[in-house]
């Protein structure tokens, strides 16, 4: 008769062991596999924002739509209407503002983005999600009367400030109005991930609207951005840390645990393509002349 012998001790601490090495081995690869994935969903969503602004122009004599209103009909409905929460800078996490629900706040340009996957990039919703309404401390411009009450991140993307028409107030003005005066259009990026903290020497405001100002006018009386550019040779030397910017293309993609300056946030360009630009060079692809 056969005796039937159990693991020893020492084997099932081997076994253990091997397969603990294996998932040290294996989750890297599982997380790199995993933003990978998400990124491709972000570059999507982005696609969806390109070809929306097709249509717009075709529509709208070729112009780009108002960067202070990408999403909302205009900035003072939302300033003054009885919405908890909906303060102008932190109407990206406050659900009660948000469009895939309350589409009668969208603006013109929004009712075009149907082909857009999403507003939100899922890297950053995981992000957003996990630091809770913690993540509303990073923005410059805090609420008057509290935190948002229904905290439910639904966007990330922001418009580069500098493509739109002169608006608002005199110092806030867009560069270009139309899309055809873009000289480089696969090299100007017209929505982005737009870079969600406060990082000292790199950025001064997380995000908190909905346009993407890499400069802002009239910042540290440097009202004459050419005047900078001119200082540092070319458009593309304007970087932090030497020169610290206003908002910055996100860097969560990519990037080491914790580090959220090393990586690169998606764009779509004027010409409709997407891809990864690096936090540093945010300047260097906003700036369109």
């Amino acid at each position: 008769m056969k005796i039937r012998r159990g693991f020893t001790l020492i084997e099932l601490l081997v076994v253990i062991s091997i397969i603990a090495v294996l998932m040290a081995i294996l989750m890297p690869a599982l997380k790199r596999a995993k933003e990978q994935a998400q990124a491709t969903v972000c570059q999507a969503n982005l696609k969806g924002y390109g070809l929306a602004l097709t249509m717009y122009a075709q529509d709208n004599e070729d112009r780009f739509p108002n960067p202070r209103e990408t999403y909302f009909t205009t900035d003072e409905r939302l300033r003054t209407e009885a919405v908890s929460g909906s303060w102008i800078h932190k109407r990206w996490c406050n659900g009660e503002v948000n469009l895939n629900d309350h589409p009668e706040y969208a603006s013109a340009f929004a009712k075009y983005l149907s082909n857009a996957k999403a507003f939100i990039c899922p890297t950053f919703k995981t992000l957003a999600k996990s630091q809770g309404a913690d993540l509303t401390k990073e923005i410059h411009w805090e609420t008057g009367d509290g935190d948002v009450e229904d905290y439910d991140p639904w966007m990330n993307y922001t418009q580069n400030a500098y493509l739109g028409p002169k608006y608002y107030i005199e110092k806030e003005s867009g560069e270009l109005a139309k899309t055809m005066q873009v000289k480089d259009p696969a090299n100007v990026f017209v929505f982005a991930d737009e870079g969600p903290y406060q990082i000292d020497g790199y950025c001064e405001t997380g995000l908190n609207d909905t346009s993407l100002w890499a400069l802002y006018p009239q910042r540290d009386n440097k009202a004459d951005i050419k005047a900078l550019i001119k200082e540092y040779g070319s458009k593309w030397n304007i970087k932090p840390p030497e020169e610290q910017l206003t908002d910055v293309v996100a860097g969560f993609h990519g990037s080491s645990s914790g580090n959220l300056i090393v990586g690169k946030g998606n764009v779509v360009f004027v010409d409709g393509h997407t891809g990864p630009v690096a936090l540093v060079d945010t300047f260097g692809y906003a700036w369109p002349k």
